[in-house]
């Protein structure tokens, strides 16, 4: 593991669901931001929707969000949301590659989002695949 690259934590997030704001993310794709208490939150996005090898997990996605994030790079994978479409289910930590869920719903949540229905979330899908940030 390197000490170089971005180290500090991320939320992450989920569309509470048919929020007209989230509409056009992809279902699966790591959602990122740091909100700031206002009623807006900025938020970056990954959904994979080439098939990218790099990015097989949820934590793999989340990180792209969360690199693009850190970095502040200019991409049509960002944009600022009414606090309202999304719901907190977890925190980034880049250093470990990994998505910590922090709610007692967020494992349903993401299975959810990942896989929809009512199917158990893989915990494998928590950890980056390609590597910590």
């Amino acid at each position: 593991m390197s000490d170089q690259g971005p180290t500090r934590e991320a939320v992450v997030y989920v569309p509470t669901g048919e929020h007209p704001a989230t509409s056009a993310i992809v279902a699966g794709s790591g959602i990122v931001g740091r909100p700031d208490g206002s009623s807006l939150t900025e938020i970056y996005f990954e959904g994979a929707i080439f098939g990218q090898v790099n990015m097989t997990s949820f934590a793999d996605r989340v990180a792209h969000a969360y690199d693009r994030m850190a970095t502040d790079y200019p991409t049509t994978a960002k944009m600022v949301v009414p606090r309202d479409a999304l719901v907190v289910v977890g925190i980034y930590f880049p250093r470990d590659g990994r998505v910590e869920l922090t709610g007692p719903t967020s494992e349903a949540q993401v299975a959810g989002w990942l896989v929809g229905g009512d199917r158990p979330l893989d915990p494998t899908e928590l950890v980056c695949r390609r590597g910590p940030s």
